[in-house]
């Protein structure tokens, strides 16, 4: 038997199973996906169960992974638009930024009017689609960071999420703020790297002050080793606490960089990390 109608085989039974016994049918997905990774239509059903089944978190995880790993496949972008279509997600459409129209749509949409919200398709462009990706992953982000374990990678995670349509989530920030004093300490050895945003480096430059509660702040790359070879008095390591300041400082002058790149770079580069640390 060839791959190929293995792949079909593995995938025609877990159609079977999902009304029956849903757990089986997600056995023989994962057992047909730690076969042939690359196959998208394995893929696809897993997506297709966990939706139907509104998983939410889940089928979020696989379609952002659809979306990095398969981003030709049309099947992956009607999804998006689907969901997108919806005006419950108003706001994903980037401001001044409407879809191209052909003569012939603008026709179309003057033949057609309706009544009440109408519905508008966002076009299949990175521009478009990312701030919907980004509000999907802070959804599920937020499910981690906010419970009663630590978890500093969510929370980071967290952070540098919101920085999209800043200050809509500022009582979130704020919020991750408070249960960063809570624990005394914090690390994320990202931040530097997509962090941004002057108010949120304030705030964390403040967290750092007596008045701050002098909370440990380990934001660095490598800042554990760092300590080691520093100098430290009265529990302060002071060759540190001016890499922070200097880094700081860095981090101010980026304030102007273009926050949709930033935040474009960090779901590329840190893929791995983000779909490992997943709800």
């Amino acid at each position: 038997m060839s791959a190929q109608k293995d792949c079909e085989f593995l995938v025609k039974r877990a159609r079977e199973l999902v009304s029956e016994d849903p757990c089986a049918a997600k056995a023989w997905l994962i057992t047909a996906r730690t076969l042939y990774p690359a196959d998208f239509n394995i893929q696809y059903e897993m997506y297709i169960i966990e939706r139907n089944a509104e998983r939410t978190a889940s089928a979020g995880r696989l379609l952002y992974d659809m979306f990095i790993n398969f981003p030709d496949q049309p099947i992956v972008w009607r999804e998006i638009s689907v969901i997108t279509l919806l005006d419950v997600v108003t706001g994903l459409v980037p401001p001044n930024q409407e879809p191209t129209k052909t003569p012939e749509d603008q026709a179309r949409v003057k033949t057609k009017a309706r009544k009440g919200n109408d519905l508008r398709l966002l076009p299949c462009t990175s521009k478009a689609v990312l701030p919907f990706c980004l509000q999907l992953m802070l959804a599920c982000f937020k499910l981690r960071a906010f419970t009663d374990s630590r978890d500093d990678l969510a929370l980071g995670h967290v952070v540098v999420l919101l920085q999209h349509e800043w200050p809509q989530g500022e009582m979130l920030f704020l919020k991750a703020v408070d249960k960063i004093c809570q624990q005394g300490s914090f690390q994320y050895e990202n931040f530097f790297n997509y962090v941004t945003n002057i108010d949120m480096l304030e705030e964390f430059a403040y967290l750092r002050t007596p008045e701050g509660g002098r909370i440990q702040l380990e934001l660095l790359p490598n800042q554990g080793m760092l300590i080691k070879h520093h100098t430290v008095t009265r529990g302060i390591t002071k060759g540190v606490k001016e890499d922070f300041r200097l880094a700081m400082e860095r981090q101010v002058s980026r304030c102007g960089e273009n926050l949709f790149s930033v935040l474009h770079r960090f779901c590329i580069n840190e893929k791995i990390i983000i779909i490992q640390s997943l709800p």
